[in-house]
């Protein structure tokens, strides 16, 4: 992988174990309401605002955990404001440029760069100046804009891979370790298909989920280099490799949910969830959610690479996503967005949310991998298998490619999968109309 590949997604993950001492100082504020900044700053940053672009469960117990460990140490306020995920997604730039919150939750890579290059971000370099070493180098590349500077602080990774059941499985006498290559994988859906099974239960209503069954198709059939020139644009939607990705994505349609376009990510999982699928593509966020319904499903859950397809490639790529903040340049206290950034960045940060019991590899190399649960050091092994990293697609293009042109699209061949080419066509020329950056 070349340096320049790298600014915008890491190989190394690093998860070794390590733990900076805390900085503490304390100093006295003259004067009236005013306070001291969190992480070893001398100013009074007062009142700020947080953007959370969840309103799931399990995730919001987790950054209000944050919130209030933050509060408890500085004294400053911090309002809680939460979006549902694709909304807040759908309209981050309408946001940014207008009355954003001082800090707000968002993505590494390309979709942080897209907006740092705009302006739209505050330069965090000095926070990473102060708990920088606490993170693989891999993260500050995935945090840093194309000038050189950070405008990201890592919270937490998943893979995306193939989750199931083990339990089902079993009773379907299916060996999970031996399902590595399309063949495997097809049985593997047959007989789930045999017993009145969804194979692979997907969704497509939100626009992004089906995104990373492109990715990791594509993946697999033309390799990581690949991947990465198209969504730059140095390769073609056109280019008979590209439709090569969707004949092998036909071929699963027949075990699919026959409502794909009617379900959103969650509602896929819930599939899964309630025994009525045998598998599901889609990031390993989701294990809070079965650890909501019972620690016995939780328990129960897998994740495993998705299969070879052309073994020149073999099952080297995976998507995995850094997700964490960003500070938004319009809010109305950068400074405090900042301290507060800082203090999510730092382990204490990290901490407290990692005590609210909600599973989360964190980005911090001072998480105790120790004390991993068996799904997330299954995701370790995942992981561990890949030779490259991607972000996702609608992570790894320009925003507004991704969700504006290949959302509808990818939608629009699950409505007749016989369009192929028109799709990609429209696609390619839609790329062509793009301003520049």
């Amino acid at each position: 992988m070349t340096t320049e590949q790298n600014k915008t997604r890491g190989s190394d993950l690093g998860f070794q174990l390590s733990r900076r001492e805390l900085l503490v100082g304390a100093a006295g504020v003259a004067g009236a309401g005013a306070l001291l900044a969190a992480c070893g700053g001398d100013k009074a940053v007062g009142p700020l605002s947080f953007g959370a672009r969840t309103v799931d469960e399990s995730p919001t117990k987790q950054l209000k955990a944050l919130v209030a460990a933050y509060e408890a140490k500085t004294g400053n306020t911090v309002t809680y404001n939460a979006t549902e995920s694709n909304a807040f997604q759908n309209n981050l730039s309408q946001y940014l440029q207008g009355t954003p919150d001082d800090a707000f939750q968002w993505m590494a890579g390309y979709r942080m760069q897209f907006f740092a290059d705009q302006g739209l971000l505050v330069d965090l370099s000095d926070v990473w100046d102060k708990i920088g070493d606490q993170y693989a180098e891999s993260y500050k590349i995935a945090s840093t804009g194309l000038d050189g500077k950070q405008y990201f602080i890592p919270q937490s990774w998943y893979p995306w891979g193939l989750h199931f059941r083990k339990s089902m499985l079993a009773e379907l006498g299916i060996d999970v370790d031996g399902v590595y290559n399309w063949d495997d994988f097809l049985k593997m859906l047959d007989g789930m298909k045999s017993k009145g099974l969804v194979g692979f239960a997907a969704a497509d209503k939100g626009g992004w989920e089906a995104m990373g069954t492109f990715d990791i198709i594509n993946a697999r059939v033309n390799g990581y280099q690949y991947h990465v020139d198209l969504m730059a644009g140095r390769e073609k939607w056109t280019d008979p490799r590209t439709a090569k990705v969707f004949e092998y994505w036909e071929q699963l349609v027949p075990y699919m949910n026959d409502n794909v376009l009617d379900l959103e990510w969650d509602g896929a999982m819930q599939l899964l969830l309630q025994r009525k699928a045998g598998a599901m593509l889609m990031g390993s966020w989701f294990g809070g959610n079965f650890k909501e319904q019972s620690d016995a499903d939780y328990e129960d859950l897998w994740i495993i690479p998705f299969p070879e397809i052309n073994p020149e490639h073999k099952r080297d790529t995976i998507d995995a996503p850094i997700d964490g903040f960003c500070a938004a340049k319009n809010g109305t206290n950068n400074d405090g967005g900042k301290d507060f950034l800082a203090f999510a960045g730092d382990m204490e940060g990290v901490q407290a949310m990692l005590d609210t019991g909600v599973p989360m590899t964190s980005a911090n190399k001072g998480q105790d991998t120790s004390t991993y649960d068996a799904f997330q050091k299954q995701q370790l092994a995942v992981m561990g298998e890949a030779k490259y990293i991607t972000q996702f697609l609608d992570r790894d293009t320009r925003p507004d490619f991704a969700g504006p042109v290949v959302g509808p699209a990818l939608q629009s061949w699950f409505k007749n999968p016989k369009d192929v080419n028109k799709i990609l066509e429209s696609l390619q020329s839609q790329w062509d109309a793009l301003p520049p950056l």
